[in-house]
């Protein structure tokens, strides 16, 4: 007996023993999986980071290109313009008035311009000003103005040469203008802040320096020029960067270099983007950096987290395997075991619906996606119908007559509307929009009112509606939305009869609200019940139906989870139930507080006619407004004077950033801008920087008429 209890006594203890070990082991081997987990953690966090600044400063590059582009092309065709009106108003052959006429279109701009020459038609040089040296200028073929050469002046900077061959007294004369390079790199690329150590320079197609901060690198060769001139310094990185310039049109890269404005040239890890550009016979590459030191405050925040949920890990491992252990120590395994195998069949369950799910999304997403873009497109063009039909409208000054007619174009315009609306809602799936509990008697009692004016003559109308308030969860608007597409096509399915139509709402015992639709038409086959739900499927003949109606109709009850239960019979009618489950009856809203006062107004838009619209629009409201077709230059504005406006409203799709890209840009330079997106399609994204407060208000261009004057009120 003794025996057996020291047995049983020496094998338990061997057991513990062996689970102590075990956990022990099970610790670390956790602990090496969370360090090694934190370090693959921090090095996808550090080259995610590298990626964004990278693809941020090419983004940056492109703008300081386009800029640049759209600078000298002004200049350009300035320089065609003021010689075309010339040649119209020539006098008599007078050098000294050609002269003096030269002369003028310099001074127009004496910061750029530094000098002119012109030649006679048998190549004589007539007459000159300015400082400038064209001898290494060739005289162009073109007769339209051109960009004929550039030189390094001895001051250090360089001077680029514009051409233009004009007619006088029916005498072709070449008039050559000398710029400074130095005066265009003040103006468009220095503003354009890059962090705090970053900036842009630009090179030429020989990939000579002509636009830089420091004055000592201007002319030089990006490497074979420094290479003579600091043979110490290793500038394999940057010949490495440079190769790939001269083979691809844009890129980015993280290299090793040198602060070449500090007199020991301090070497420097750098994030460097570039992009080429096209000017009139010049090709120029802009290249935009940022010390890579920039990223130290984001990396080490990161690893002070990653540090801070491993030691908690660690922590929570320990505990763990410690109460695992008593557990398995008092046979309590199996139980658990069985438990984790439950979870897991249900886990399964759940992801093959998920999966069923995820296949009925993407088997309509490439229709939402085109239904998007359409409507986005067809607002764009609408946009200015609406608002200029607006304004005419309210125009005292126009005759009824063309009263009538303006009404008439509304109203086409209206329609075009609710289709585009249709076609949103069906692309968006209503997934971005936040539920507020509504009063749906409310709602349904007004929606009726309407409809009981749209009914024909032929067609007896009824509406069953309790007296005491219901509530459920939905979004302003959707239970009108709901009745008109519904009730729309109860019209067309008792068209040409004496048919009968109604709407009824009731709360069912279950605590249920039905909301139904009948109508005494044709009914709906067998066949055809399977697909109505489907987008672009119906059953109207040609132009009277999209096909969208009762898809948008699933989709808003989807979102709102409810149910759609229809009952037809063909030759008999239809009934229609939407039930939602009922909702308390909500508190009173608290107050607003009241907005700041409004003084400029600020749109960006690349469509012109929107651009024109709109700002007539305010105006007539006696709001300040300013245009602008691109964010590049408001941005600069804002750098330049926080408090420059009050309000920006800015279209979504734009060139080089969209509208959100704009905001968060916008927000770092001055958060007290009240900013206002427009666009002609939604996307989940928008919800999200409202949230988040990266803009405050956001609107779809067919609603803008309407909306915009009530937010800036």
């Amino acid at each position: 007996m003794e025996k057996n209890k020291k047995l049983s006594f020496i094998k338990s203890f061997v057991i513990h023993n062996h689970i102590r070990i075990a956990s022990i082991v099970i610790c670390l081997l956790m602990s090496v999986l969370s360090i090694y987990f934190s370090f693959y953690s921090y090095r996808s966090y550090r080259e995610e980071l590298i990626e964004t600044e990278e693809t941020q400063l090419l983004t940056m590059a492109e703008t300081v290109g386009k800029s640049l582009v759209t600078y000298i092309e002004q200049e350009l065709e300035s320089l065609d313009l003021y010689f075309s009106v010339l040649e119209s108003s020539a006098p008599p052959e007078n050098l000294h008035m050609l002269h003096q006429a030269a002369e003028v279109f310099m001074t127009q701009n004496p910061e750029l311009y530094n000098g002119m020459q012109c030649y006679s038609p048998d190549g004589r040089l007539l007459f000159q000003g300015g400082v400038s040296d064209f001898t290494s200028c060739s005289l162009p073929d073109a007769s339209s103005a051109s960009i004929c050469g550039k030189h390094l002046r001895t001051d250090g900077w360089y001077e680029m040469f514009l051409s233009k061959k004009f007619t006088w007294n029916s005498k072709i004369y070449t008039i050559l203008y000398s710029i400074d390079l130095n005066e265009i790199y003040q103006q468009i690329v220095a503003p354009v802040q890059i962090g705090r150590g970053g900036y842009s320079i630009v090179k030429d197609s020989s990939l000579s320096i002509i636009m830089h901060h420091a004055k000592n690198q201007i002319g030089m060769d990006a490497v074979y020029d420094r290479s003579k001139q600091y043979p110490q310094l290793d500038l394999t990185d940057l010949a490495s960067w440079i190769h790939l310039q001269k083979t691809q049109e844009e890129g980015y890269a993280v290299i090793n270099s040198y602060i070449w404005d500090d007199p020991d040239l301090t070497p420097e890890k750098r994030i460097v983007a570039y992009t080429t550009i096209q000017l009139p016979g010049e090709t120029w590459i802009v290249n935009s950096t940022l010390p890579y030191q920039e990223l130290n405050v984001p990396l080490a925040r990161m690893i002070l987290r990653l540090a801070t949920l491993s030691i908690l890990f660690i922590a929570a491992m320990g505990i763990f395997v410690f109460v695992m252990t008593k557990s398995i120590m008092q046979a309590e395994g199996q139980k658990k075991e069985i438990a984790y195998l439950k979870e897991i069949n249900e886990g399964m369950e759940l992801i093959r619906h998920k999966e069923e799910e995820i296949q009925h999304y993407q088997r309509i997403q490439s229709i939402g996606q085109m239904s998007s873009h359409i409507a986005h497109e067809f607002n764009n063009y609408l946009t200015p119908v609406m608002v200029y039909g607006e304004l005419l409208e309210k125009d005292e000054a126009i005759s009824p007559e063309n009263q009538e007619l303006v009404k008439g174009i509304l109203n086409a315009a209206n329609q075009a509307a609710g289709l585009s609306r249709k076609l949103l809602d069906f692309s968006r799936q209503d997934s971005a929009v936040a539920l507020t509990t509504i009063n749906i008697t409310e709602d349904v009692r007004k929606a009726a009112d309407i409809i009981r004016q749209l009914t024909p003559e032929s067609i007896t109308y009824s509406a069953e509606l309790p007296t005491e308030n219901l509530f459920v969860r939905g979004r302003n608007g959707m239970i009108e939305h709901l009745l008109m597409n519904l009730c729309n096509n109860a019209f067309h399915a008792m068209e040409g009869t004496e048919g009968a139509l109604t709407i009824r709402l009731k709360e069912n015992e279950d605590s249920e609200i039905t909301l139904s639709v009948s109508d005494t038409g044709c009914g709906i086959s067998k066949d055809a019940l399977d697909k109505i739900f489907e987008p672009f499927y119906t059953t109207k003949r040609s132009g009277k139906g999209t096909g969208l109606g009762l898809s948008v109709v699933r989709n808003i009850m989807t979102a709102v989870n409810g149910r759609i239960h229809v009952d037809s019979q063909p030759g008999t009618g239809t009934t229609f139930s939407l039930s939602f489950a009922k909702a308390a009856d909500p508190k009173l809203p608290s107050s607003v507080s009241p907005r700041k006062e409004i003084h400029k107004v600020v749109i960006v838009d690349d469509d012109p006619a929107i651009l024109k619209s709109l700002s007539v629009m305010l105006k007539k409201q006696h709001f300040k407004t300013e245009c602008y077709d691109h964010p590049a230059a408001v941005l600069s504005k804002i750098q330049n004077q926080k408090d420059y406006c009050d309000v920006i409203l800015t279209d979504y799709s734009m060139p080089s950033m969209n509208g959100l890209e704009f905001a968060e840009i916008v927000r770092k330079l001055n958060p007290d801008i009240q900013l206002i997106l427009m666009s002609g399609m939604t996307d989940s994204r928008f919800d999200w920087y409202l949230k988040n407060s990266f803009i405050d208000q956001f609107i779809l261009k067919y609603d803008l008429a309407d909306q915009l004057a009530g937010m800036l009120s």
